[in-house]
């Protein structure tokens, strides 16, 4: 009898924590106005499709929340607005709140109490803050809008929640502010910003913070940049400044020599820039794994990904490899065990599931899974 109850016992255990170690996989698809949620299914190496939801035309930028229960999406079509969802069980999802927005928003996070929604918009030039209140919901008054210089682009908050940032693409500027978690508002740091310049028109767009301090204990960001097809890396000072350090190229040589440096891509759309001599550089999106071993960006014109080690001492970026990915590659995950990236194309209607190589950072192609039309955000829950 006593065996039967241990036994019994280690099954629930056993079943308990395959339950725990579900991971969700949530992809916005602009085009198709919906999302994707699929299974990632580790033991399997698989991606297993659970449905698909209506969240409105341009769905784009998302983020989960801290609990993993809610998702967020950013409607980028009017009326601007983030779309709320709970997360069931199975990972299906349930839409349950819309929240106005001031502007359509390309980027969406939360501050790392979790307590407030933070917003950037590319079109309007302004950032916004607003609250979550205790059942999921997004509060529709803004806590605080502020209006930026052209083209913010994304937006965070350090991992000390003290300090929050936002890339600045028409400036070529990073933004620093002062973050008050208690009542979500921010105050301009001095400086105000600091300058991605090495040279004009390099375009900051996404940026990365390392999970860790480098063997110097300083705190390193890597800001990836549009235009130059650079990544600029810069380190946190204690009273929330940055100092920037080097710039290191974004894409193998071999491919970048056949391309010539981007522009600034105008607001009627991403594909009304005059033809040019050589394909324009474009870059998209930026990750690093959770030991801070590896990084790895998009550039979507040559629709490549790029794989970087991560120096322990310092910080500094050194080339793995770029190979080919999903046709105009827009947003990419890592999931936590930091073994697999999921990427998307914006003009792909497959995302890939890739392995990580835990020795080398190089990634392997496990298989290629239908998506909607105009792929560019990847969220992963677990």
């Amino acid at each position: 009898m006593k065996k039967t109850v241990i036994a019994a016992g280690m099954m629930l255990f056993a079943s308990t924590v395959l339950a725990q170690e579900k991971s969700f996989v949530y992809v916005s698809n602009g085009d198709s106005g919906t999302v994707t949620a699929y299974e990632l299914q580790k033991a399997q190496r698989q991606l297993k499709p659970i449905g698909e939801y209506p969240s409105g035309l341009k769905s784009m930028p998302m983020v989960v929340s801290l609990d993993n229960k809610t998702l967020y999406v950013s409607v980028r079509s009017k009326p601007y607005h983030v779309s709320a969802w709970h997360i069931q069980p199975d990972g299906s999802l349930q839409h349950f709140a819309d929240t106005p927005l001031p502007e359509a928003m390309a980027y969406v996070a939360l501050d790392k109490s979790g307590k407030f929604l933070l917003s950037s918009s590319y079109g309007g030039d302004l950032f916004s803050i607003n609250r979550i209140v205790a059942d999921g919901k997004v509060e529709s008054a803004p806590v605080q809008v502020v209006h930026t210089g052209k083209r913010a682009h994304s937006i965070q908050t350090d991992p000390s929640n003290q300090f929050l940032y936002v890339p600045l693409l028409g400036a070529d500027q990073l933004l620093q502010y002062s973050f008050d978690s208690h009542s979500g508002t921010v105050t301009a740091n001095t400086p105000a910003f600091v300058n991605i310049q090495r040279e004009s028109a390099t375009g900051p767009r996404h940026f990365t913070f390392a999970p860790q301090r480098d063997e110097k204990g300083e705190q390193n960001l890597y800001v990836l940049t549009e235009m130059a097809g650079n990544i600029s890396r810069l380190t946190l000072n204690k009273d929330g400044t940055l100092t920037e350090h080097e710039a290191t190229p974004s894409l193998d040589p071999a491919i970048a020599a056949n391309m010539q440096r981007g522009e600034a891509r105008p607001l009627t759309g991403d594909d009304d820039l005059p033809k040019s001599a050589k394909p324009r550089l474009w870059q998209a999106d930026i990750h690093i794994t959770p030991n801070g071993r590896f990084l790895y960006s998009t550039e979507r014109t040559s629709s490549h990904i790029t794989a970087f080690h991560v120096s322990p001492s310092d910080g500094r970026l050194t080339l793995i490899n770029s190979m080919p990915t999903e046709a105009q590659p827009r947003g990419f995950a890592i999931d936590n065990s930091g073994r697999y990236l999921i990427e998307s194309g914006q003009k792909s209607t497959q995302i890939s599931l890739y392995s990580i190589d835990q020795a080398s950072g190089k990634l392997t192609l496990i298989e290629r899974v239908p998506t909607g039309k105009g792929a560019n955000w990847v969220t992963i829950v677990e």
